[in-house]
């Protein structure tokens, strides 16, 4: 079968059946548990969840207990769901135990295997994608973050203004659980009041964060090398996953990119805010580092980060290794 992203995953699960048997991985760790929400919705919609519903953890759990789950009838409900989480921990001895029961998925169980990442040579694997679903959950584009943002904003009761949303991209990054838990935040803290606004999210979002992304974006666009080596040292601190971190970088320098095209052309300062999506509050600081910056050296850097990110994603060599050579290499 194909690998499905979230909006493959989304038009299938409207159909009357679901697959007995998913691997949903990736790095998108709130779209992996909607996911996993949405199948158990859909399934046990009015049966008993306590009954039917089985979570272990790779690493954690035996084995046996997952192939007892699976096997096991469901009570009062069309069919039970097994998951197991962490499923990039599970051993070959491990696979193998489970191996017949991918070959010869349960009709009456839905098996979920979730995972970070996973290797899809493996028989494993092999196994699901035959007979089940792989489902693939990375990281959103930026241009889809908007709808993102106000979608998990709806579903705390609240609206969000366009330049909040802007303000979110910028001082959050692109990761929805990061965004998810900000919001919620920002819906407790505005209380009775519809809409949340720019200016409530820099009250709320985190201070020291902010402090490094903004220091370390902003390093970046002055050419700073020793400041932004200090910034990625504290994000990484704070246990910032080093793709968000590239992604973050990648943002500030496409908007460069752009504010200096508007730069040759001769743009106002307002003109500029409007063409590169920019509050006018934030983009003062763009047109001046831009200056600093010509346009085939923007291009180098675009492109580096475009080899950052695939060394990153599939090197093993350690992460912050190729943050820093990017930086050292790079930014000066």
């Amino acid at each position: 079968m194909a690998l499905w992203n979230f909006e493959r995953f989304e038009r299938e699960i409207q159909k009357p059946e679901v697959a007995n048997l998913y691997c949903i991985f990736g790095e998108e760790t709130y779209l992996i548990e909607e996911t996993v929400t949405k199948l158990v919705s859909k399934v046990l919609d009015g049966s008993p969840q306590d009954f039917n519903v089985d979570i272990f953890y790779a690493g954690e759990s035996d084995v046996s207990s997952v192939k007892d789950a699976i096997e096991m009838l469901p009570m009062m409900a069309p069919k039970r769901f097994v998951i197991l989480k962490s499923a990039e921990s599970l051993k070959a001895k491990d696979l193998e135990e489970l191996q017949n029961l991918v070959d010869n998925p349960i009709d009456s169980t839905v098996f979920v295997v979730v995972a970070d990442k996973i290797d899809q040579r493996k028989k494993f694997f092999k196994a699901v994608d035959k007979n089940g679903v792989l489902v693939k959950l990375d990281r959103l584009p930026e241009n889809q973050l908007p709808v993102w943002i106000q979608k998990i904003t709806k579903k705390e009761g609240k609206s969000i203004t366009e330049d909040a949303v802007l303000a979110i991209m910028q001082l959050v990054g692109s990761n929805l659980l990061d965004i998810n838990n900000e919001i919620k935040k920002l819906s407790q803290f505005i209380g009775k009041r519809d809409s949340i606004e720019v200016g409530d999210v820099r009250e709320i979002v985190s201070h020291s964060r902010m402090e490094s992304v903004f220091g370390l974006t902003n390093a970046i666009g002055e050419r700073d090398q020793a400041k932004a080596l200090t910034y990625l040292a504290q994000l990484l601190d704070h246990n910032e996953s080093e793709v968000g971190i590239l992604a973050l970088i990648s943002r500030h320098i496409r908007i460069l990119m752009m504010t200096k095209e508007c730069q040759v052309q001769g743009m106002t300062r307002a003109q500029i805010s409007t063409r590169v999506g920019v509050p006018s509050f934030f983009i003062q600081n763009y047109i001046d580092q831009a200056l600093r910056w010509t346009e085939s050296k923007l291009e180098e850097t675009h492109e580096a980060i475009l080899e950052t990110d695939r060394a990153l994603k599939s090197s093993p060599v350690s992460s912050h290794i190729w943050l820093e050579n990017f930086i050292l290499g790079t930014i000066r």
